[in-house]
């Protein structure tokens, strides 16, 4: 397992021009899907079948929330060196192009368009405007292409970035799922994702900020931050039993990350 946690990225040419062009693919069969009638299709086929219990897509979608990919982003990326610099970065891409992309599409979402009558809503989806892209489905697929660029050796233990793969593209077909965005917007959502975490890692070999969180003082703020999402994602959990376990889970884990970091912060004073 000690090659799994490479301490500076390395990801070969050829392996992200795969990527980037299967990002592009994806936006433009998104583009495609969002013109036709498929779009539509798709949607009430999905409602159409029983997709399983409630509980666990609800469940399953709160993967997506953009405070939940950070702190767990920031705890996987504990052994790598720039993990917490590639975490950041892609955070602020995504929460300027997802905002952004959202009010310039202004694409209703599938409750205000469709009879809810054929529509089997689970949770509280949102019912305004503003659907395309997904966010959730951004920020999973970037939280799938972040590991990868911090741990290049998944790219050769199929056991491992098979189930990670798998676990971005349930959560993003999560929105779907639970009423909350058309598969058009999911698509558009798993493409930026990948571009997303490619223009984190060019910021990152432009501007380095991994200089800095290695540091005492950096570390410092980067457990101030987790503690603070670790409130933020109790705080702001939805109010279904199954969100509340699964933002808990997530706190949890991001609680034992910060723990973690402070040991560390102390074992370095005592040796200082």
């Amino acid at each position: 397992m000690r090659q799994l946690f490479s301490s500076i990225p390395r990801v070969s040419a050829r392996s992200q021009s795969i990527a980037l062009a299967l990002a592009t693919l994806l936006l433009l069969l998104a583009w495609a899907l969002w013109r036709s009638d498929w779009n539509r299709e798709a949607m009430l086929a999905v409602h159409a079948t029983a997709m399983g219990p409630a509980w666990l897509w609800i469940f399953i979608t709160q993967g997506g929330d953009a405070a939940v990919v950070l702190l767990l982003l920031l705890a996987v990326g504990r052994s790598s060196r720039q993990g917490a610099a590639l975490a950041i970065k892609g955070f602020l891409i995504g929460s300027v192009v997802s905002p952004a992309l959202k009010a310039w599409f202004s694409v209703q979402r599938p409750l205000s368009t469709l009879d809810p009558t054929l529509l089997n809503p689970m949770g509280n989806p949102p019912i305004s405007a503003n659907s395309m892209p997904s966010g959730h489905a951004l920020a999973a697929s970037t939280l799938v292409c972040l590991i990868v660029l911090m741990y290049p050796s998944l790219l050769r233990r199929k056991a491992l970035l098979l189930p990670l793969i798998l676990g971005g593209l349930v959560v993003a077909f999560s929105r779907v799922v639970v009423g909350a965005h058309w598969p058009a917007d999911v698509l558009a959502g798993l493409g930026l994702g990948i571009w997303i975490a490619w223009l984190a890692q060019r910021w990152e070999w432009w501007w380095s900020w991994t200089p800095y969180l290695i540091t005492r003082s950096g570390n410092w703020l980067l457990l101030i931050l987790e503690i603070g999402l670790v409130i933020y994602v109790m705080v702001t959990a939805p109010p279904e039993v199954a969100a509340k376990l699964a933002m808990g889970l997530v706190a949890v884990i991001g609680l034992l990350s910060a723990v973690s970091r402070f040991l560390g912060l102390q074992h370095q004073r005592s040796q200082g």
